[in-house]
């Protein structure tokens, strides 16, 4: 098994930093869509836990080195902290503080998928892709 490097020089950095924000459109879009009212959950924390989880999850891998990490972290609950905001200004979605703790929650854990095997297999994707676009 190959040791993965902990800078990376992505070949196409465009691609993965695109999807990554394209999730970040889709839990905007997610987060602030009218829910209807059979749709509402007594207790979504675990969803807000899973959501971000994968969000950080993404951008830690992504990251060219582990030093970054520390803006994933604040950024994303930064950006949690806004998703929560904007609710609290709509008409049919509410400001919850526990959200905004959950959020959190989900970016912690997410970080540590940098450090898993997952960010090796798409060094070697991201490898293979450039490949054949040449």
């Amino acid at each position: 098994m190959t040791r993965v490097s902990s800078q990376v020089e992505w070949r196409l950095k465009r691609l993965w930093y695109g999807c990554g924000i394209a999730m970040l459109l889709m839990v905007a879009i997610v987060s602030l869509v009218p829910v209807p009212v059979s749709a509402e959950m007594t207790n979504d924390k675990l969803g807000h836990v899973i959501l971000y989880f994968f969000l950080s999850g993404w951008f830690s891998l992504i990251v060219p080195r582990p030093g970054l990490l520390w803006r994933v972290f604040l950024l994303l609950i930064a950006y949690g902290a806004l998703m929560e905001l904007l609710q609290g200004m709509t008409a049919y979605r509410s400001l919850e503080f526990a959200d905004g703790i959950a959020n959190s929650v989900g970016v912690g854990i997410g970080l540590l998928v940098h450090f898993s095997p997952l960010r090796g297999l798409l060094i070697r994707l991201d490898a293979r892709l450039d490949g054949l676009k040449r």
